[in-house]
């Protein structure tokens, strides 16, 4: 395993030293182009990802160079930290002190009180070559439905943000229903303490997935309740990710949200740092309460628009989701995650992905389970409504006690001992400011041992899919 690690981190700083050749006057898409009416410019945009108010907000004349400012459209003091996962930076297009709220309407008194509601719908299909019986897109756990229509996400918003400067009172809180209510939920809240089912169906569920408090200022900000993770790259809400289906190792690696409280600082416009405590990954309350920690530093070029951050979380958690360990128990669980982001071009954006993951006494033989990989994303802005991009990932699964964390009916199952693969190409067209169409390709494949393969019901180590969505922002 250190071996495949030192190799694939080794291949991994040779790119990112080739292109830094690259990065001197070299501004990103986004820092080229107006505010482009919903639509994103680039994937250094995403809300775990790049400094800048991301482009699909509609908040002033230009695109906004980071929230420092504020956003410029008579709203900077409301722009602030919490209103992302991580406390820094505007929130994935869904500003909604810059677009008026919900259908612009600033319900719950925007002017007056600084409360607003914002949200979106997110429906799509994803057609499978193999067409499984069981209609699952092999392991998945996310955008998992092959052949049928899906209602991922109606989803709403209702914040209040902490100011730019001096002191304030804020909040957040998130609903969720649809079929991706499944990575939204915790144990002791819409699961029971051991993670068992307590009110949602199989397919269709409603689900709560951030309830906070924050007080502070948009440079030094505490947040108190039920927070997305800052750990790892892609998101659960649908217009922070660029494609419509999901990384293997946003559905497996690591943690979707916690409940804690998290202090958020930022000293300068190029460093900011999360410090956290939390009750284990996605979790209320469960069999075993105990506290773990998170953290995450984050750098910044100021001139190049280059950026990296490295997060870490770790504590005690069930070490027996797969049912493969030899002694159950509350073991230690540790996932890191480091990102890279280069803008090779005006219009052409890198990032870099290596995250690794380990459970201690997790392993069938009663070792230590182990689950790393790579993530890569080329995305190129065509215009400032058309966006192309290709990602392609490799997940190791070193002892098969991840990936096939699903829904209960689906056959796919662990243990899948090995290597996944998967390529996606795929575009954002931004029809309006408030809709977004993301049609996208992709191919999955397996190389490893199992007593059936992952993909068709067992039938085969590879699946090839062609689905598309649209976000409708409300």
């Amino acid at each position: 395993m250190r071996k495949n690690i030192l190799g694939a981190l080794s291949i991994a700083l040779a790119i990112a030293t080739q292109q830094s050749v690259l990065l001197a006057g070299s501004p990103s898409c986004l820092s080229s182009l107006r505010c482009d009416d919903g639509m994103l410019c680039d994937s250094a945009a995403h809300y775990r990802g790049g400094s800048d108010c991301d482009a699909r907000m509609i908040c002033g004349d230009e695109c906004n160079d980071g929230c420092p400012g504020g956003c410029s459209a008579g709203c900077s003091d409301l722009c602030g930290a919490g209103c992302d996962h991580g406390g820094f930076g505007c929130d994935a297009g869904m500003d909604s002190c810059c677009d008026g709220g919900l259908f612009g309407l600033g319900l719950l008194g925007q002017a007056s009180s600084g409360w607003n509601v914002s949200g979106w719908v997110d429906a799509g299909f994803i057609g499978n070559t193999s067409s499984p019986n069981s209609k699952f897109n092999g392991p998945y756990n996310a955008v998992d439905r092959s052949n049928e229509g899906m209602l991922n996400q109606l989803y709403m918003i209702v914040e209040k943000r902490l100011p730019r400067y001096g002191a304030g009172i804020g909040g957040r809180v998130d609903i969720l229903y649809g079929e991706d209510y499944l990575l939204a939920q915790s144990n002791g809240l819409e699961r029971r303490d051991d993670g068992a089912a307590r009110w949602n169906g199989e397919y269709y569920g409603l689900a709560l997935p951030q309830a906070y408090v924050s007080m502070g200022n948009e440079d030094v900000s505490l947040q108190v309740g039920h927070f997305y993770s800052v750990v790892g790259y892609e998101g659960v809400m649908a217009p922070d990710n660029f494609f419509y289906s999901k990384s293997y190792s946003y559905q497996f690696a690591g943690p979707f949200t916690h409940w804690g409280a998290q202090l958020n600082v930022r000293p300068t416009d190029a460093l900011s740092f999360n410090l956290g405590i939390h009750n284990g990954w996605d979790s209320l309350d469960r069999e075993s309460d105990k506290p773990g920690f998170i953290g995450k530093v984050r750098y910044d070029s100021q001139s190049s628009k280059a950026w990296t951050s490295f997060a870490i979380t770790t504590g005690d958690s069930n070490n027996d989701l797969a049912g493969v360990a030899l002694n159950p128990d509350f073991t230690n669980r540790t996932r890191y995650s480091w990102l890279v982001a280069l803008p090779v071009t005006k219009r052409l954006d890198y990032v870099f992905h290596h995250w690794l993951g380990f459970q201690e006494e997790g392993a069938p033989d009663g070792g230590r389970a182990d689950w790393y990989g790579i993530d890569q994303y080329l995305t190129y802005c065509f215009t400032d409504r058309l966006k192309g991009a290709v990602r392609f990932e490799w997940f190791r699964d070193e002892e098969g006690t991840r990936v096939g964390l699903n829904r209960p009916s689906n056959p796919n199952n662990p243990p899948f001992v090995g290597d996944f693969y998967s390529l996606s190409a795929g575009f954002n067209m931004a029809v309006s400011k408030n809709l977004t169409i993301r049609p996208e390709l992709r191919a999955d494949w397996f190389d490893g041992t199992a007593a059936s393969q992952p993909f068709d019901d067992g039938n085969d180590d590879n699946q090839f899919m062609l689905g598309i969505d649209a976000i409708f922002r409300i």
